[in-house]
């Protein structure tokens, strides 16, 4: 556990150490000795913001020092950290401060700072985590999407809001009479993973049926490569409940285990239960493991 809290400083203290440069995530990831989708998708769900927004964040914030402490060129504090043009610089900058950088310089402008992070992991044995491995083959699902994106957690209010929509216009109960006699009924799978934006497609899927007639407007294809699975199951409420499994095992599990995520996508099964709401709810967080 210290060791891996150790290797994600040291990632973190290489994006430090380079703020004023190009920023590889390959190297970054090297640091922190795992692939660059695993210690992306770790950032985005451990601190509710991606890797790129950080350096993003963490570049403006040393940008705005050097403009009111120094007389460098804003040009020069431009192209430092990053910005290809004092055009691209200030659009960035009075999204961030509200103010332009030649405003920044004038004594009394409000400013602010997004300090460097820390990543504390640490072990709740006050509850189990209940997983098991299973290896299964490939799947081909079909399914709506939406984009949506880990930028501040937004993923977690992205997915019920697709959820309830879902409900109300008819795709869901259309989606649940295709698959009746299917192995996973209605699942959500999120799939198309982009690390460097955090962006990915969050759908509600089924298995893809041979007739695909009834199927809601707007479906797509979504093929699942066969994996070794981590199955990590949820218990009470399902929004609450579920989401705080899903960020246990990235704050904990993945942590302790040593294991990595494969990059292909995830499974949301949600069996047979039918309140969402009860106590004894269950259903299952599935990742694909490398």
């Amino acid at each position: 556990m210290v060791d891996w809290q150790q290797r994600m400083a040291q990632g973190l203290l290489w994006i430090e150490e380079h703020l004023d440069g190009k920023i590889d995530v390959e190297i970054v990831a090297r640091e922190a000795n795992c692939s660059s989708f695993h210690f992306m998708r770790m950032f985005d769900i451990i601190t509710g913001i991606t890797s790129a927004e950080y350096i993003r964040r963490r570049r403006l914030s040393l940008a705005a020092i050097e403009l009111s402490t120094a007389d460098t060129r804003i040009l020069d504090i431009a192209i430092k950290f990053g910005y290809e043009s004092p055009d691209s610089f200030a659009r960035a900058f009075k999204r961030e401060f509200g103010c332009l950088p030649s405003e920044a310089r004038a004594q009394g402008t409000p400013l602010h700072s997004f300090p460097v992070l820390s990543f504390s992991i640490a072990l709740k044995g006050d509850k189990a985590m209940e997983y098991r491995i299973e290896k299964m083959e490939g799947m081909k699902l079909t399914g709506i999407s939406i984009q949506a994106t880990n930028k501040d957690g937004t993923n977690f209010t992205d997915a019920p809001a697709l959820w309830d929509r879902s409900m109300k216009d008819g795709s869901f109960t259309a989606l649940c009479k295709k698959a009746e006699g299917s192995r996973f009924g209605v699942i959500g799978v999120c799939h198309d993973f982009n690390m460097e934006t955090g962006e990915f497609s969050y759908g509600i899927a089924i298995e893809t049926p041979e007739d695909r007639t009834g199927l809601p407007p707007g479906c797509e294809d979504i093929a699942v490569p066969a994996s070794t699975w981590a199955k990590f199951t949820s218990r009470g409420p399902l929004r609450p409940k579920f989401q705080e499994t899903i960020k246990r095992i990235w704050a904990e599990w993945f942590p302790a285990s040593g294991r990595e995520h494969a990059g292909t996508p995830e499974i949301e099964y949600y069996g047979t239960n039918e309140n969402p709401m009860a106590d004894d709810y269950w259903c299952e967080y599935w990742i694909p493991l490398k």
